[in-house]
């Protein structure tokens, strides 16, 4: 239940204690709520807490004001016909207490300090920290092999950028790559040559004519996507030189308003006199595709080379020892009083580091609430704290969460800064593009020096300071080489993830070439990390319904983790459910969608709309194009279906609804379920699924398809969940034509 009741049990000796005597005092109602059957629930999973004679679990008693274990226990077990009870001794015989209301009673406060919500003022003598005062590297690695091969990584990763792209431009028409959410400019006139480079005047289609009412600064860039420095493709888009060379490759040299240059790459073009009349000629109508922004590149490859000379490079290569002395966390007081015992450890070390910290946050565990805290008392410290995550929506997360304009989300930065409590001053760089409105109203102008500082991991690059602490959030879906960027920019850090899910994104489908594309958290924290397991793992999730977080525990975290809290299931469901349905499989492009699978989710979550609000159910699959299909099923089956969020499974990582519909698509003889079925990254993903839903997950699938053995898959994992699914009979086999929809 916590890290101090995992202590206890490994010391407590049953032989030589004795079921509790209570005073009658003891039994009465005392009000405080003691969520003691998670508690019962957790101590169940250990044997040696099992009574050697009834069918008792029996649970050590502590002191009533400190977590000093006593020689005493009260026993649990799930009667035949009282249901949950707590068994004591009263009066020289057994007596029993219904489990809900035992909670409320005085000796159920003595064993509050084994849920982690109830924190002790004093740890007993016993109790080791975690994480030592000094902690050596248990996996070093040569520091020229890492700067190689972080240097390395970021070329390959550049190139197969660029070569994926330029293979997407070339099949699609720019105004094709434009109306599907690219960087494009669908259409533009030559208007000459200008000192070596040819000048374009962009002609904006007729919604963002209208839109930018003759505000023609910064269009390309904002609009388009083509800034300053890309390479690009020029296309001949009415075709009339079908002899040409086209596309053209070239760099975008300037842009001012409606006009570009550009200087094409003589070197890959075969025909170059055609092509100098033909980029001159002001009739022919050319369009514009973007094929590599090298700017997040150019800056990683710019804070690698500030690495090789920042103190940060013996702690990422593992050629000294990580040390916990840090000030910090005597010069500041606990703000949050309901942290669990995990999350104050974790807030305490991470203040205590004189280099790094992990946290490893697995869903629902409250990793957001423990980083605020952290930034909190580092800015009451007097530290200049940089908050940093790979994604403009990570970040928004971080300082924002769910506030609204007249309602700061007290698990957020915002409603601690100038706008709420006044703790620090807060900065969120580049506010006014962000897509939240609380932050574009609040941070769009922060005047003066602010103490913390938020951005993405890539515009860090712009800061012209220093700070005393980065705290890295969402750290594994980042690079080794992006994390770099805000690293030397700090003289500590504290980065937080959760390694069992999504890997950061690789320009490939494949998993990484070599380990520097994985994430820094990884290379630093994971099972063969530099210090491998040095770091805190918060265990408590109060996300899911036990039944729901269940398979992923077992799974995916080596049941490590606890339930703070009973959640109810929806009425008349189980928590977690199967639908076992076949069906033709389409191929979209580059991605699959499977039409029976999309009517049967439809039914589904119209089904849920009874029990569940449209805002709260979340349907999500592996594939874009089952996104499309399942949003268009749903538009014609319920006005409700545009308020039903519809995502990939990837882009929902980090999300959460009351209810989830998870569709996997994949239906063949064969077993093939693609990159489902890697070994890499296939459980990380099943992983991300299965863990968004609150009280109810329905997972739709081929179920002979997802357990079928075939070479190179992850097999056992999804026979593993067949069985888990199967044998507590919550899988439903569908019938195709029987789907109502």
């Amino acid at each position: 239940m916590s890290l101090l009741f995992d202590h206890v049990i490994g010391s407590f000796d049953l032989d030589g204690a004795s079921l509790c005597v209570p005073d009658d005092d003891a039994l009465d109602d005392h009000g405080d709520v003691v969520p003691v059957r998670p508690v019962a629930e957790f101590a169940g999973h250990h044997d040696e807490l099992a009574h050697p004679e009834a069918d008792w679990v029996c649970i050590p008693l502590h002191e009533p004001n400190s977590a000093q274990v006593t020689d005493e226990f009260v026993a649990f077990t799930d009667h035949s016909l009282h249901g949950g009870i707590f068994v004591f001794e009263r009066d020289g015989k057994r007596d029993f207490v219904d489990a809900d209301a035992f909670g409320a009673t005085g000796l159920a406060d003595r064993i509050r300090f084994w849920h982690s919500d109830y924190v002790p003022e004093t740890y007993p003598p016993s109790y080791d920290s975690p994480v030592d005062d000094s902690e050596p590297a248990r996996n070093p690695i040569p520091s020229t092999e890492l700067l190689d091969g972080l240097r390395s990584h970021v070329e390959r990763e550049r190139e197969a950028t660029r070569r994926q792209n330029r293979e997407r431009a070339e099949r699609r028409s720019p105004d094709g790559v434009y109306e599907a959410g690219g960087d494009a400019v669908p259409e533009l006139h030559a208007r000459g040559r200008d000192d070596g480079t040819y000048r374009f005047h962009v002609d904006p289609p007729a919604d963002v004519a209208a839109r930018q009412d003759g505000d023609w600064a910064f269009v390309v860039e904002s609009v388009f996507g083509i800034h300053e420095g890309n390479e690009v493709l020029v296309h001949d888009v009415d075709g009339t030189r079908e002899n040409g060379p086209f596309p053209v490759p070239a760099t975008v040299e300037r842009i001012r308003g409606r006009s570009v240059w550009v200087a094409v790459d003589w070197a890959e073009v075969d025909g170059a006199t055609a092509l100098e009349s033909a980029l001159t000629d002001g009739d022919t109508t050319y369009g514009l595709t973007a094929v590599l922004n090298p700017v997040p590149f150019d800056r990683e490859r710019e804070a690698i080379d500030s690495l090789a000379d920042h103190r940060f490079r013996d702690v990422l290569a593992g050629d000294r020892p990580i040390t916990f002395s840090n000030g910090a966390a005597a010069r500041s007081n606990q703000f949050d009083a309901e942290l669990n015992q995990e999350q104050q450890l974790a807030v305490e070390h991470a203040l205590l580091a004189d280099d790094l910290f992990c946290i490893h946050g697995p869903p629902g565990t409250g990793k957001t609430r423990t980083l605020v805290e952290i930034v909190r008392r580092a800015a009451q410290a007097g530290e200049d704290v940089l908050v940093c995550a790979d994604s403009n929506q990570a970040v928004d997360n971080l300082v924002a969460g769910s506030s609204r304009s007249d309602e700061a989300d007290p698990q957020s930065l915002h409603a601690y800064g100038q706008h709420g409590d006044g703790d620090y001053t807060l900065d969120r760089v580049n506010a006014s593009q962000s897509a939240n409105d609380v932050v574009r109203r609040a941070y769009s102008d922060v005047p003066g020096r602010a103490d913390v500082v938020a951005v993405t991991n890539n515009s860090a690059a712009t800061l012209a300071r220093e700070f005393d602490l980065v705290v890295l959030d969402e750290a594994t879906q980042s690079t080794c080489a992006a994390s770099c960027i805000p690293l030397v920019r700090a003289d500590r850090a504290v980065l937080a993830g959760d390694h069992r899910q999504l890997p950061p994104y690789s320009a490939s489908d494949e998993p990484p070439e070599s380990s520097y594309g994985h994430s820094l958290f990884e290379h630093l924290y994971a099972d063969g990390g530099v210090y491998d397991g040095v770091g805190l793992q918060l265990q408590t999730q109060y996300r899911m319904h036990r039944d729901i977080a269940y398979f992923p525990n077992r799974r995916f975290y080596d049941r490590t983790l606890r339930n703070g809290r009973a959640i109810d299931p929806l009425p008349d469901r189980p928590a977690i459910e199967g639908y076992n349905v076949g069906g033709r499989v389409e191929t979209v492009g580059h991605s699959k969608s499977n039409p029976t699978e999309a009517r049967l989710v439809a039914h589904l979550v119209e089904d849920l709309l009874s029990d569940v609000p449209a805002n709260e159910i979340g349907v999500i699959t592996p594939y874009s194009a089952q996104v499309s299909r399942i949003r268009e099923t749903l538009t014609e089956r319920t006005d409700a279906g545009d308020r039903v969020t519809v995502d990939t499974i990837d882009s929902f990582q980090g999300g959460e609804r009351t209810a989830i519909v998870l569709s996997l698509v994949r239906s063949n003889a064969e077993g093939t379920v693609g990159f489902l079925g890697r070994p890499v990254d296939g459980p990380c993903r099943l992983n991300v699924a299965l863990t968004r839903a609150k009280q109810y997950c329905a997972v739709v699938a081929d179920w002979h398809t997802l357990r079928y053995d075939v070479d190179g898959k992850c097999t056992d994992l999804y026979s593993d969940f067949y069985q888990f699914v199967s044998n507590t009979d919550r899988l439903n086999d569908v019938d195709p034509e029987f789907i109502p929809v």
